[in-house]
């Protein structure tokens, strides 16, 4: 049995996303710097320094049969959901679905289909 890694509020139900088909799962934290950021003539850096460590989740899911690619862009397209990931312990922060690279990797019959989904989880 699997850990769920990733999970998101659906029409108010908890829903695992690609659940035993995450093949890549990579982290990143992310600075937001305001206008005042920039380099000077002679060199200097300066940074206006917004918010710290905002999250951005790389995952690739491999693998999904056609509905459960159906099920997790269903999940996922909306302008903006509840997100647990996992970094050592369980989070719970408020995301969008950025990039979304779909692929085809079997095609037989819809039934089955398998797909392969990269998709950017980034924090509000």
């Amino acid at each position: 049995m699997s850990m769920v890694l990733l999970s998101v509020m659906s029409n108010g139900k908890k829903v695992a996303l690609g659940d035993n088909h995450i093949t890549s799962y990579k982290g990143q934290l992310i600075d937001v710097d305001g206008d005042g950021t920039g380099t000077t003539e002679d060199g200097y850096t300066a940074r206006d320094i917004r918010r710290r460590n905002k999250v951005k989740l790389m995952v690739k899911f491999d693998g999904l049969t056609q509905k459960e690619y159906t099920d997790l862009m269903a999940a996922i397209n909306q302008p903006e959901f509840q997100l647990t990931y996992f970094e050592g312990t369980f989070k719970t922060i408020t995301v969008y679905a950025g990039d979304r690279n779909f692929e085809l990797i079997k095609a037989s019959s819809e039934k089955d289909n398998r797909w392969r989904l990269d998709v950017n989880f980034i924090e509000y």
